[in-house]
């Protein structure tokens, strides 16, 4: 009788798929992490912006208490800082224009004495909207 020492077709078969189902694996994994990781990347970026924008609101506060009371809309679009009335209809902040800022004012009290924003950074991540919210409260004497 001979003894065959190699292997056999079906466990080559076995090996193969096996292993190929390890690579499959690895490269799923590593695309699932490469997607979240640029996820948080924007966040980082959006919640710049957000913080900037937020900087701005407080230096037009500061500046004149009046003038920051007397804008009597409620929505801003904040993409270059300045009073833009109405919220932003298109993503062209940043380089290349993929984020948008959008600024929600509430004012109180008679006189004006406190005002509440909600400064909204959105953007596209994959076709569904993502967004970095910051919500501040400027009062008259702060």
């Amino acid at each position: 009788m001979k003894k065959f020492t190699g292997f056999t077709l079906i466990e080559v078969l076995v090996f193969v798929t096996v292993l190929s189902l390890f690579f499959i694996s690895a490269v799923t994994i590593t695309t699932f992490s490469l997607r979240n990781l640029k996820i948080q990347e924007h966040k980082i970026i959006a919640t710049r912006y957000a913080e900037e924008s937020s900087e701005w609101v407080k230096q037009e506060k500061e500046d004149d208490w009046q003038v920051f009371a007397s804008h009597n809309g409620t929505n801003y679009c904040l993409n270059s800082l300045s009073w833009t009335n109405g919220l932003c209809s298109t993503y062209s902040l940043g380089t290349p224009g993929f984020f948008k800022r959008d600024l929600i004012l509430s004012i109180s009290g008679n006189p004006t004495d406190k005002i509440t924003t909600v400064l909204t950074v959105s953007w596209l991540e994959n076709g569904v909207n993502q967004n970095v919210i910051l919500k501040s409260v400027y009062n008259l004497w702060e």
